[in-house]
């Protein structure tokens, strides 16, 4: 009995302590970067499978790019939805504009995340902004075109976790 005692202290102390680094890494963020909702950083963050092994921030950046990859591709999924259905070419010249905005993003945060692993830092922050300006290049296409862009929803999301990915790695650097 006193065994098990001792591993559930254990286990609550490490789920303690790993929400506590989410908590305390979005509250850090999310006062200095005012495009961050805290809410939103703290809910995904913890909605990753893995949030529970969390031991330190570069973990939690690996995540963070884990997660803004799959909200990419989720995007770039839902682009390929409209383009099947749109029969307006510029339109769909739009969304191939995004298309392709969110191809490159998936790729760049596949480096970011490779550098991050490796603490090369620098190189992930460089990865990071380039896959930051996928979803307002994709709204930048549709309002130079005087359109509503069908994305501003996912562009929302996506940006968000690009951005806290970004601010997570730039605090690995102090």
């Amino acid at each position: 009995m006193r065994t098990f005692c001792y591993l559930l202290l254990i286990s609550l102390f490490t789920s303690l302590s790993n929400a506590s680094i989410v908590e305390e890494t979005c509250k850090n963020i999310s006062s200095s970067h005012h495009n961050i909702a805290y809410d939103f950083c703290v809910s995904s963050l913890q909605s990753y499978n893995a949030t529970s092994q969390v031991a330190d921030e570069r973990t939690l950046a690996i995540i963070a790019s884990r997660l803004a990859n799959s909200s990419a591709a989720k995007t770039e999924a839902r682009i390929q939805e409209l383009m099947d259905k749109e029969k307006n070419q510029p339109r769909k010249n739009r969304l191939d504009v995004c298309m392709e905005e969110y191809s490159n993003a998936i790729d760049e945060l596949g480096n970011a995340e490779q550098a991050i692993d490796a603490e090369r830092d620098t190189d992930a922050q460089i990865f990071l902004s380039a896959a930051l300006d996928a979803a307002s290049n994709c709204e930048d296409a549709f309002a130079e075109a005087e359109d509503a862009c069908p994305l501003e929803m996912e562009d929302g999301e996506y940006g968000q976790m690009a951005a806290i990915a970004l601010a997570i790695v730039a605090g690995l650097r102090r």
